[in-house]
Parts: structure tokens; sequence; C-alpha cells
């Protein structure tokens, strides 16, 4: 009896040893994922919420606890190793695409949803683009991309946390559809004003000295800027909702540039401005809707003669690249000015609408609003590079003929 008392208690010892060596693997199996996976999201709290990192203790919480969090959290959460496979995702990424884990780790991100690794590669070649906002059936989602490292500081890949945000979409869509009617609106009765102007300045055809004839002069032109504004507002909301279709067609940017820039004399001549169309005449075509691509240009030099001093320089300037995202034949096409460049704290937001400088010369905000929509509809983008009092630079992509073939 003492001898089994023995072998039973040997047994339940060795059961108990073996059960806790089994627990502990299980941890330590999932501590490295689990410990990049804490410092990810942590950097990403703290881009968010500006919170030092010393605040923040890095390993105070068991991998257990860690686990539990990840796995109770709202927002999916996709982790992906340096070849875009994915290697684990939390409970609320598996609700997202419906399906199970055995599908979704180990595959391609692009395999198990295109979109989203559509989004991760361009907030992964583009820092300011980390960011992106998908639709996915009748979701939308706010794609957050950030890097994450191992315990010696390497790079081992990037996770991705999707935030549910289509009720916040629904609610802007709401809020574009009511702005869009009411500036609709708005267009009749500016149009009918400006026609009875034009009546009574044919009316006052003789007398282009009196006081009236000024005003009247001033009310007209104020009435077309008007109309302007709100043709330009409609075409961004167009734009942005797909409804202005692209006519697509291979146009010669050194015929269109030097078009645009001999219009443009008079305004330049006023202000002993150089207008330089810096391009090559053996330059590919372009493949663009011509017509956009004509008021782009339009616009950006507008804006540099616009802001560029007496006696100063605005010059157009192309050359070959291939596209950031494709890979493609590409030309990087952009427009310099000698002004006083643009205000730092303006940087962020130079393409949202009506976001104007205290310049006097500044705009409405819509010229640089519409060209990055007009890009956008292309596949493509802009952007701008600044050079304190040495003027800015505004670069935007366009595809070649050879790319669309």
């Amino acid at each position: 009896m003492q001898f089994t008392n023995i072998i039973t208690n040997t047994l339940i010892i060795l059961i108990t040893a073996l059960g806790i060596a089994f627990f502990m693997w299980a941890l330590t199996k999932r501590r490295s994922t689990l410990a990049a996976l804490t410092l990810a999201q942590h950097r990403h709290n703290r881009s968010h919420l500006h919170t030092p990192m010393q605040i923040v203790p890095r390993y105070h919480m068991i991998p257990a606890t860690r686990d539990a969090i990840v796995d109770s959290m709202n927002d999916g959460m996709v982790i992906v190793d340096e070849q875009k496979r994915i290697v684990d995702i939390n409970p609320a990424a598996r609700r997202i695409l419906q399906r199970p884990t055995v599908e979704i780790v180990g595959s391609h991100l692009g395999q198990v949803w295109p979109d989203l690794a559509q989004s991760f590669q361009t907030a992964a070649t583009n820092p300011q683009n980390r960011v992106q906002i998908i639709h996915s059936g009748p979701y939308f989602y706010e794609i957050t991309v950030t890097p994450f490292f191992d315990d010696l500081a390497t790079q081992r890949g990037h996770m991705l946390s999707l935030r549910d945000v289509t009720e916040r979409k629904k609610k802007e869509e709401m809020r574009d559809d009511m702005t869009r009617t009411m500036v609709h609106d708005l267009r009749d009765p500016i149009s009918n004003s400006l026609f009875a102007l034009e009546m009574l300045r044919t009316s006052l055809a003789g007398d282009d000295a009196s006081e009236a004839r000024q005003l009247l002069d001033l009310t007209f032109a104020n009435t077309v800027k008007t109309l302007q504004m709100v043709d330009k507002i409609l075409e961004i909301g167009r734009l942005e909702s797909g409804e202005m279709p692209l006519s697509l067609t291979a146009v010669s940017l050194p015929d269109l540039v030097d078009n645009l820039l001999k219009a443009q004399t008079p305004r330049a001549a006023a202000k002993q401005l150089q207008l330089v169309n810096d391009l090559p005449t053996s330059m590919p075509l372009v493949w663009a809707d011509a017509g956009l691509l004509e008021r782009i240009l339009k616009n950006l030099v507008d804006n540099s003669i616009k802001f560029t001093p007496n006696g100063g320089e605005v010059r157009v300037t192309a050359v070959h690249a291939p596209h950031s995202e494709s890979n493609e034949p590409t030309l990087l096409i952009s427009v310099t000015d000698t002004g006083p460049g643009i205000p730092v704290e303006l940087m962020p937001q130079i393409f949202t609408r009506f976001v104007t400088g205290s310049h006097i010369e500044s705009g409405s905000g819509l010229g640089l609003a519409f060209c990055k929509m007009a890009l956008l509809a292309h596949g493509q983008n802009i952007w701008a590079n600044n050079e304190p009092n040495a003027g800015a630079t505004f670069t935007f992509s366009m595809p070649t003929t050879s790319a669309s073939a």
C-alpha cells in the first residue's frame, strides 16, 4: 500500500510538472509576437496621443494579460511580416474578414483582402499616407499602418489597425450631398444676376468713366468670380463621387504647356515675370484627360504668378520616374516659382478645400483642392515642396502612353 501511494504521488508530481512546463512553453511561444504587437500598438497610440514613451511601461503586463487585451479590442489588428504574409490577427479582424483563422494566418495579405493590401502598400511607401480609408461592401474602415520591431529594434513587419468608421462616413456623405445641393441651387440666382448686370453694362456702354459704370464693372467681376467658385465646388463634388467621367487621350505635354504659358503672358508681363517651359520636345505623350490636365496646370501656374513678386520666375519641368506603386512609366511634372514659399502651418492642409493663407493674394482655397481631386481621378497624386523665402514647387505624376498600353 505504501509503495502504491509513493507511485501515485510521483505520478501526480510528474503530471503537474508537465502541465506547468506546457503552460510556460505556450506563453513563451507567443511572447515575441505579443511583445511586438504591444510595442507597435504603443507607438500607434503615442503618435495619436503624443504620450511620452517613458510614461507608458513597455513590458509591465504579462503575456496572458496582453493577449486578453488585444483579443477584446473592437479594432481589428492584423500583423504582417516583411513578405506581407499574415502572421497573427485578433478576433475583431477575424469578424471583419468573416473567415476562420486557418484560412488567414500564413496567407499573403493580397490574397485575403486585396483592397487592404493596396492601402497597406500606399501607406508603407509614403509615411504621409499612414492612415487610409477603404470601402469594403457596405462598410468603411480606417486603416492605420505601423511598423513593429523586436527586442533588438529590428523591424519584423507591420501592424495594421482596422477601425470601423461606417457611421462617420455616412454622415460625411449626407453632409456633402446637402452641400452640393445647396451650392447647385445657388447657381441659378447667381447666373440670373450676372445676366442682369451684363444688360446694365450694355446700357452704359458709352459712359465708361462714370462712377456708376465703375461700380457696375466691379460688381460684375465679383459675380463672375462667385459663379466660378460655385462651379469649382460642384466639379470637386463630381470628381469625389466619380460622377465626372474621364476622356483619356494621348496628350503632348510640351505643346499644352507652351499654349498655356502664352495665354498667361499678359499677367506675367504686368509683374515682369519670366515664364519658362523647360520641357524637352522629345518627351513621351501622357495618358490623360486633356481638359482636366490643362486646368490642373493652369491652376498651378496661376498660383505661382499670383504669389511670385515682381521680377521673379515661374518654371514648368518634368522628369521620368516609375510610379511609386505600380512601377509603370510615369512623368513627374513640376511647377516652380521664386515666391515666398508656403507657410509651414499650411503645408499639411494645402490641398484641402477652403484652406487659404493670410497673403493678400490668397484666393478661395478651391484651386489646389480641384487639382488633388482631378489627379486622384487619374489614379495619380500631387504634393508640394517648400523652400522658405525661396519659392514653392508643386509636383504631380501622370502616366505616359506606354504605361497605359
